[in-house]
């Protein structure tokens, strides 16, 4: 998977202004306090916690917010967050290389696994190369609202050790999606 890019990502708010500026140009006086904050952690999103932080907060004041996240339960998949305004796509993008290792069917030779294990020997995280990065574009008071309360979806060091022996969490996020062309 590609590093994540803090600078492109950053210029979505240059694009994300003309287009406000646009469709409010019958307000030329008032002025929009748009601004950006990075949501970056290794722990994973607590299932339930991010679905309702989610139906919570879409629409109001986040415009934009996008990135790389992991949920207990689907701990070897990397998903991709993409929401603009009051709509959110979450979907499988790739798997974490942490996960690989977990797979028994994975077929990679000896030396591959042994390669896998000094890149995750380097990472930072205690879950390997697995970790939750978003960017939140927006109104300038709600978005401190709304990283608070994904910070907050984050698990505890006691949902971790919950989990890590085999807690198991409520997860509401569609299992199973199917595209329609």
């Amino acid at each position: 998977m590609p590093d994540y890019d803090f600078h492109r990502v950053a210029l979505l708010i240059d694009e994300l202004q003309d287009a406000i500026d646009a469709v409010l140009s019958d307000e030329p006086d008032k002025k929009y306090d748009i601004s950006w904050r990075v949501i970056e952690d290794d722990r994973p999103f607590h299932p339930q916690r991010l679905w309702d932080t989610c139906h919570r907060f879409m629409g109001a004041g986040v415009y934009r917010s996008k990135g790389f996240f992991w949920l207990p339960g689907r701990d070897d998949l990397a998903l991709l967050w993409n929401q603009a305004a009051g709509s959110i796509n979450l979907e499988f993008i790739s798997y974490w290389k942490a996960g690989v290792l977990t797979h028994t069917d994975n077929s990679l030779t000896k030396e591959e696994r042994a390669a896998i294990r000094q890149q995750l020997a380097k990472m930072p995280g205690r879950f390997g190369d697995r970790r939750c990065r978003l960017t939140v574009i927006g109104e300038s008071g709600e978005i401190d609202d709304f990283a608070l309360a994904l910070r907050q979806c984050l698990l505890t060091e006691e949902e971790i050790l919950w989990w890590q022996q085999g807690g198991i969490f409520h997860d509401p996020w569609p299992t199973k999606v199917a595209r329609l062309a």
